[in-house]
């Protein structure tokens, strides 16, 4: 089966448990104290989603004040709190409990521990200093050590 044949049916299968969902909810507790969570939920993921972009431009402020690109890849992007932003802000209890859930530091931890992509991490002492704390030093050639690319040389220093 193609892969846009299973997203087609995952979604198809999330909007038949959002309606079901929905429909015991309603039974359980009313249709309209089901709708107001429902918009509670959507409030509660656009708040989210507002400090998330109020935390963005204030990280992009920082790092253009100190010109420095380094510090993009040492912060936290907030990737999972912007997903269970967006799942709250979409209406439907299944995605709002996998939203809630996102938020939780502790399942963030843990699934971006889990995570392939992450930076892994390194055995050992290891000493991590800030990018102001350390500066690049010029390229210096080994005796007997091959080059790997011939057009490319090191800056000789000026004396």
């Amino acid at each position: 089966m193609s892969v846009g044949k299973l997203i087609l049916l995952g979604l198809l299968g999330l909007v038949v448990a959002e309606a079901t969902v929905f429909l015991i909810v309603a039974q359980a507790f009313g249709a309209f104290a089901a709708a107001v969570a429902l918009m509670s939920t959507s409030v509660l993921g656009i708040a989210v989603l507002a400090r998330m972009g109020r935390r963005l431009a204030g990280r992009l402020a920082d790092i253009l004040s100190q010109r420095d690109l380094g510090l993009t890849a040492t912060r936290s992007s907030g990737v999972l709190t912007t997903a269970g932003g967006l799942l709250l802000v979409l209406p439907g209890f299944v995605t709002d409990c996998i939203g809630v859930l996102l938020l939780i530091p502790a399942v963030q931890r843990r699934l971006k521990s889990r995570s392939r992509t992450g930076r892994p991490r390194p055995a050992g002492r290891i000493l991590e200093l800030e990018r102001s704390q350390w500066r690049d030093l010029p390229d210096r050639h080994i005796p007997g050590e091959r080059r790997k690319s011939p057009d490319v040389r090191p800056k000789r220093a000026r004396r």
